[in-house]
């Protein structure tokens, strides 16, 4: 089935005749397509007209001589389905619909988008609510607006759900190396995952660079994202809807819904996929990744002839956890000979102004800097405006030279501007040309190689090949109190305090009771007992716990009295920390663990990590190693450290838990778990059954 989705959109991309229906919308699009160098025939179906932009105009598409490899569709939402019904009647490989009308606009919409699918067929179609594609490598472009971009062999195959991002990217002067640029719009027929597919598989294509809202079929994406990782294509994601208010734009934007935040981003973590913030850092670095041979370490090197410009990457390597090794004494030797006296030998190292732009003087330097095993070189130039001086050569000098040096020793060169617009695009298109990266900005360069070095030292490549998401379960759910939530993790072998119900205080004399305890007041509506007095701790004998028990039911109300309990528990000794930790289901991802810092200022810390379920041990080790709560339990300020694996396996306790009742058990939620040196216990404990 992949295969022969491969066939019919390669087929699209690659047309070698074209139609155009529509009026107005369709001016552009056809003089766009001549504009590329196309060579194919080019057709138009306009019923009211006799000519557009010199080209006769057909009465209706069963008028044409020929079946069209692509159709662009510019008519109003009502009229589409019959002229998709013409296109499939003729046998047309594929269809942009520019139109828009459909499942963005609401249930009338959503309706003709569902009528649209159905008449598609197998035939690939681009929209609704689009701009259509560029294909860079075979000049084809079915693509509303002026654009620009240079045909080359192997480059960034982009996509976006946004039309107007598309269009900025398309018009941005970052010289990036582009072979194919694709506006999704609505998805309606032809996705994201069947794109990603298809550009895996393309030798034309270097890394797959995508601007997502929402993901309609997770589970494809999954198995097109592995395909992705298996082809050695990496894939670059900035995801929009992250804010309250984004989220609802996404919705009404192209109908798609945005997931949740957190659990999507640990979601490309796990698929190996790497998440930018921004639009600049999507194209700086997926021009990285496309100009970048593999790599094996995090180790750079840095030249600059600025003294300021080499405290900046410094500052920013430091940050982003880059290292900046220093020289060894025989290149510190070397170095001496061929540097100004006035040079200090560092990395960053500022060769100085006075032999900057002589080759003859520059290249010996590069040459003994780059001989210490770097993965990634950076050369610092800021090149001027051409109407403010001349002395352009005089940098692409040195850029020429440390290229060179850069090929001898097999590490990618990277010309970094401090400013993003002192790298322009005819200067960006001369470093491609000789076989640099050049980056604009030094903090977007920085973060590009960052995620480089992230991408390529991706460990965890057999858990991404069993990966698939858990089915979910959809049941009606309530809540538990804590004292029976603990009481059924208790039966699964996880620790508890030992506890008991307090039903009268009058016969508490009676009851075997080691002080110090808790007193607690626990029903299925009060999940943060703490805000509402509902826990008193350090309680030392029966007079206390009586005095204590009287002062929590007046706090507590009537009304929660009627629906709750009162039990005392075990004061637990301190912790050397406090663990949140949580299992939910969720209709978009599955199954979901949350870990981290806990307590009762576990939102304020927000020291958490989200998880996609399956997960391995070594992996959630390796992310648990990252946060601020690794620290307390790896001995802070004297304090014992923790055993890791009794962590795990108490962690994949709970998890074993949650998986053998799913059908009854929608989430599980822990905070805190006590964690001490050989042991942990679950503090308190809410789950939601069926």
């Amino acid at each position: 089935m992949i295969l022969n989705s491969y066939k019919s959109i390669d087929r699209f991309f690659k047309a070698k005749s074209v139609v155009f229906i529509g009026g107005k919308d369709i001016f552009v699009p056809i003089r766009e397509l001549k504009r590329r160098g196309f060579k194919g025939k080019i057709f138009v179906v306009n019923p009211r007209r006799s000519k557009i932009d010199n080209y006769k105009c057909f009465q209706k598409v069963s008028d044409l001589p020929l079946s069209p490899d692509a159709a662009f569709i510019a008519v109003p939402a009502k009229e589409v389905i019959s002229t998709v019904r013409e296109l499939k009647t003729m046998k047309c490989k594929g269809i942009v619909c520019y139109s828009a009308g459909f499942k963005e606009t609401g249930k009338t919409g959503k309706y003709l988008e569902s009528t649209l699918i159905e008449e598609c067929g197998d035939i690939p179609l681009i929209g609704p609510n689009c701009y259509g594609f560029i294909n860079f490598s075979n000049n084809v472009a079915l693509w509303p607006f002026s654009h620009k971009g240079t045909s080359c062999k192997k480059g960034i195959a982009l996509i976006t759900q946004s039309g107007m991002l598309s269009s900025d990217i398309i018009m941005a002067t970052r010289s990036l190396p582009l072979s194919f640029m694709v506006s999704v719009g609505n998805q309606a027929v032809t996705k994201i995952e069947d794109l990603i597919y298809y550009f895996s598989a393309k030798k034309s294509v270097s890394c797959i660079a995508i601007h997502i809202e929402g993901i309609s079929n997770l589970n494809r994406f999954v198995d097109a994202s592995k395909f992705a990782f298996n082809a050695g294509k990496p894939i670059i994601v900035y995801k929009t809807g992250r804010s309250q208010i984004g989220k609802k734009i996404a919705k009404s934007h192209t109908g798609s819904l945005s997931g949740d935040n957190e659990t999507y981003s640990a979601l490309f973590k796990q698929l190996a996929i790497t998440e930018v913030r921004d639009p600049i850092q999507l194209l700086e670095t997926a021009k990285l990744f496309s100009g970048s041979s593999p790599i094996k370490n995090n180790k750079i090197l840095a030249l600059t002839c600025s003294g300021g410009g080499a405290a900046m990457v410094a500052d920013n390597a430091e940050e982003l956890k880059l290292g900046l090794p220093g020289f060894s004494k025989s290149q510190k030797i070397a170095l001496k000979k061929v540097l100004p006296k006035i040079a200090t030998i560092s990395n960053p190292l500022d060769y100085t102004t006075p032999i900057w732009g002589i080759p003859e003087k520059t290249r010996p330097v590069f040459k003994n800097a780059l001989n210490n095993n770097y993965s990634t070189a950076i050369l610092v130039q800021d090149f001027p405006n051409a109407q403010i001086n001349d002395t352009e050569n005089l940098y692409l000098n040195d850029t020429k030279a440390f290229i060179n040096e850069c090929k001898v020793t097999g590490v990618t060169p990277i010309i970094c501007s401090t400013l993003p617009e002192n790298i322009n695009e005819e200067v960006g298109k001369k470093i491609l040309k000789l076989g640099g990266v050049p980056m604009q900005g030094v903090l977007n360069c920085l973060n590009a190689v960052r995620h480089l070095v992230d991408y390529f030292s991706f460990d965890d490549r057999k858990e991404l090949q069993s990966f698939k998401l858990v089915d979910y379960k959809n049941y009606k759910y309530k809540f538990t109190n804590e004292y029976q939530g603990k009481s059924h993790i208790k039966e699964k072998g996880i620790k508890v305090p030992i506890g008991i119900i307090l039903q009268d205080t009058k016969n508490l004399a009676k009851e075997k009771i080691q002080f110090p305890v808790v007193l607690k007041f626990t029903s299925n509506t009060i999940l943060h007992k703490t805000e509402m007095g509902a826990v008193k701790l350090n309680i030392n004998n029966h007079e206390e716990l009586i005095k204590n028990h009287i002062k929590m039911k007046k706090m507590v109300g009537k009304k929660e009295l009627e629906n709750g309990l009162f039990f005392i528990e075990e004061m637990l000794p301190t912790p050397i920390a406090e663990m949140f930790l949580s299992i939910r289901q969720d209709k978009t991802f599955g199954d979901i663990l949350v870990l981290g810092m806990g307590g009762s200022l576990t939102e304020l810390y927000r020291d958490t990590k989200t998880f996609v379920l399956p997960v391995s041990k070594r992996y959630i080790l390796k992310e648990i190693r990252k946060m601020k709560f690794f620290n307390l339990i790896n001995g802070f300020r004297g304090n014992s450290k923790v055993d890791l694996n009794m962590i795990m396996a108490e962690i994949f306790k709970i998890i074993k838990f949650h998986q053998e009742e799913k059908n009854k058990c929608y989430s599980i939620e822990i905070n805190p778990a006590f964690v001490y040196k050989d042991t942990m216990i679950a503090s308190d404990c809410v789950l939601s059954t069926g």
